[in-house]
């Protein structure tokens, strides 16, 4: 009987539908963390831009880029977020699927809106995105095109003052009227340095004798920074005209960075010897008109040509030139 019973309950169990263990609860996911935002580094750079001063500030967007060693989509992508808006600004807006153009958009604290608009560096790098091989000579009414409102307006009110007080950068020309035009020097046909005006007998004969050549055939020289031609009758023709001319025709070929190498330099100015060029030079950023910087080496590979032309100060082979506006 007790069997019987028994063997009852054991079917009686083995009938009965198992339970099943409950699911083994799998661990979240872990979140990756974000990656910090570039935007602290990239309003560090650009302050430290700005305490260089001159034509290190504002940067343009390609060369902000360059220098937190980024692609400049990526460094514009970081000044549109809203972190970023409300400390700096593009020069440019860019429309729908319109991208601001890298070499001629500048980036600036959202405080120096007003110092921008009277500077040289907005005033030349404007131009230079407006004119045209066939029109290079470019209304003001154009110059402010393109440029955020409030920028605008304060740069179109800045030009007017220029030319009321006739103040222009030394690469820029303009022609006043009713409809003001604006130029790179580079490209109108001018007289040469140093003509006078009204050239008379004795001024005349007076350049002739202090540029005639000396006995060995070279060029005399009137005094510190100044060259002369070595034709008879040339007029003579500072350092300082020279450097300034190779200068922006070497940085406007190379895309108005405004960081020339001292090789193309003095490769431009072959007949001024290495001494006299670096003398006059050292004149020239003591005037606060040019500066000279040492390559990092990340972007481009000085060849040996390039380090020979470099100018040794403090340990730091110094072998780029850029030009100051400080007084913009």
């Amino acid at each position: 009987m007790t069997t019987t019973k028994t063997t009852a309950a054991r079917k009686s169990s083995a009938g009965a539908p198992k339970e099943k263990a409950p699911p083994k609860q799998r661990a979240a996911p872990r979140k990756k963390a974000p990656p910090p935002s570039p935007v602290p580094r990239l309003l560090g750079v650009l302050e430290s831009q700005k305490q260089l001063g001159g034509a290190s500030y504002p940067p343009t967007l390609e060369r902000l880029a360059e220098l937190i060693g980024e692609k400049p989509t990526e460094t514009s992508k970081a000044l549109n977020t809203k972190e970023a808006k409300a400390r700096a600004l593009l020069s440019r807006a860019a429309g729908g699927k319109k991208k601001p153009a890298p070499d001629t958009t500048l980036v600036l604290l959202a405080e120096d809106v007003e110092a921008v608009a009277q500077s040289d560096r907005l005033l030349e790098v404007q131009l230079q995105s407006a004119r045209k091989p066939d029109a290079p000579a470019v209304e003001l009414a154009q110059l402010p095109k393109g440029l955020l409102p409030a920028l605008s307006r304060a740069f179109k009110a800045a030009l007017e003052q220029r030319i009321a007080g006739r103040r222009l950068p030394r690469t820029i020309g303009a022609l006043i009227g009713k409809k003001p035009l604006f130029f790179f020097l580079e490209d109108a046909v001018l007289p040469a340095t140093g003509t006078p005006a009204r050239p008379t007998a004795a001024t005349t004969d007076g350049a002739a004798r202090r540029a005639a050549p000396d006995g060995a055939g070279n060029a005399t020289s009137d005094g510190p920074g100044t060259l002369a031609a070595s034709g008879p009758g040339a007029p003579a023709i500072s350092f300082a005209d020279r450097f300034d001319a190779a200068f922006s025709s070497l940085d406007r070929a190379s895309g108005r960075l405004n960081y020339v190498t001292l090789h193309a330099l003095r490769a431009a100015l072959p007949d001024i010897p290495r001494d006299t060029f670096d003398t006059e030079l050292a004149a020239l950023r003591r005037q606060r008109r040019y500066s000279l910087d040492p390559s990092d080496g990340r972007h481009h590979q000085m060849a040996e040509a390039e380090r020979d032309a470099g100018i040794m100060e403090a340990g730091n082979l110094l072998v780029y030139v850029a030009q100051r506006r400080d007084d913009a």
